[in-house]
């Protein structure tokens, strides 16, 4: 009965450390494409190139699109200032677009844990 209970102890335990590992993944999301994609976009804001703004645009919101499948929560907040840039470079206020931009590229930085581990 006792070696029932222990080998009981140790599966539960191994799953418990799956779930840690799930609940920290979220901390290590890697957004380097669509921010080198927000780069791009800002220097084509600073030339007045429209529809190369409004393609990167396109492909940057598509991509966060396909980087959606985690359930990311990063990726809710930023998205909604790539599509404001974008239809503020379709209709051309790009300083407001560059402004939308860098909005996003701060929202896309990995959050810090504020959690100790309790007290």
């Amino acid at each position: 009965m006792r070696f029932i209970k222990i080998i009981t102890a140790f599966f539960l335990s191994f799953f418990l450390l799956g779930n840690i590992h799930a609940a920290g993944s979220t901390l290590n999301e890697d957004f380097s494409l669509v921010s080198a994609l927000c780069d791009d976009m800002v220097e084509l804001a600073k030339k007045g190139n429209k529809e190369g703004f409004v393609q990167l645009a396109e492909s940057a919101l598509k991509l966060s699109e396909a980087q959606r499948r985690d359930n990311s929560m990063a990726i809710d907040r930023f998205r909604p200032k790539l599509r404001a840039a974008k239809k503020a470079g379709k209709a051309g206020d790009f300083d407001a677009a560059i402004g939308f931009v860098h909005e996003a590229k701060t929202l896309m930085k990995p959050a810090t844990a504020t959690w100790d581990g309790g007290s």
